[in-house]
């Protein structure tokens, strides 16, 4: 069952952040943010794992953060695209690996982790469920699923400017919470809890904004997006769109929509053969 009608092509945006490793640390203040709150929420859950998976781990950022809030813990970083993954030879720290995977399709035993830990990687995916229902496999009983991804609200100012130039995908849709709540249950997550933040920030203009997408490699990857040049006509009405969004004596808004999801794995009891 798909959960959104914006297909993404999965080859374009491994892609896009194969091409985009070399600077995606330098653009990704907002994701290094909304790591930190993932940390910190980490912080307040009672855990001792022994596994963890940081899925989407891209540059390995959050490596050595999670190594110090779990010392004892083995972390493997998983990516698909392989080029991010070169922290590992800068980093060879024994307690932290990295492998080159699809999320949708982990080399992980079933129920061998304690911990899935993902930031900002589930929106790249058209249909989440494979995803959520193969980190569910590799998940111990009792152990915690904690993410974040981007709400519907988010690149809300690009997505009305695109409006007025045509009808074609050109920015992502992002599934809200509720729906989000659906997909962990079907797989079998339970004790679900949800929460929302929306942070504003400013842009000095489209131009800007364009660059810094490309930078983290976070641009259209819809399955039917344009492949040609943007038209000076059809770039003039977006930018006049967006522009009359300026704020008085700043930039143009853009908005992002942190969604924060933690849930569990229940005390799956297996059928003694006999019984």
């Amino acid at each position: 069952m798909r959960t959104r009608v914006f297909e993404l092509d999965f080859g374009a945006v491994r892609k896009g952040f194969r091409m985009a490793a070399s600077t995606y640390d330098e653009a990704a203040g907002l994701q290094h943010r909304i790591e930190s709150d993932l940390i910190e929420r980490l912080s307040l859950l009672d855990l001792r794992p022994q596994w963890i998976l940081d899925l989407g781990c891209g540059t390995g950022h959050a490596i050595p953060s999670l190594a110090r809030q779990y010392p004892q813990a083995c972390i493997i970083g998983i990516d698909a695209a392989f080029e991010m993954l070169h922290w590992k030879q800068a980093h060879p720290d024994r307690r932290s690996e990295a492998l080159c995977a699809d999320v949708r399709a982990l080399p992980i035993a079933p129920s061998s982790v304690d911990l899935a830990f993902s930031n900002l990687l589930l929106q790249w995916l058209d249909d989440p469920g494979p995803a959520v229902s193969e980190i569910y496999r590799v998940l111990a009983d009792r152990s915690a699923f904690l993410f974040a991804t981007f709400g519907p609200r988010t690149f809300a100012e690009l997505r009305g400017a695109w409006a007025e130039v045509d009808s074609d995908p050109h920015v992502s849709e992002f599934m809200d919470g509720p729906a989000w709540g659906n997909v962990l249950m079907r797989a079998g997550f339970v004790e679900v809890v949800l929460d929302a933040d929306v942070w504003v920030e400013e842009v000095l203009d489209l131009k800007t904004l364009a660059g810094h997408l490309r930078q983290i490699g976070a641009t259209n990857r819809h399955v039917h997006r344009a492949r040609g040049l943007l038209g000076r006509k059809r770039l003039t009405t977006l930018t006049r769109a967006y522009e009359r969004l300026r704020r008085p004596g700043g930039g143009l808004p853009v908005t992002y929509e942190m969604l924060y999801g933690l849930a569990w794995t229940p005390l799956r009891l297996t059928r003694v053969s006999g019984a």
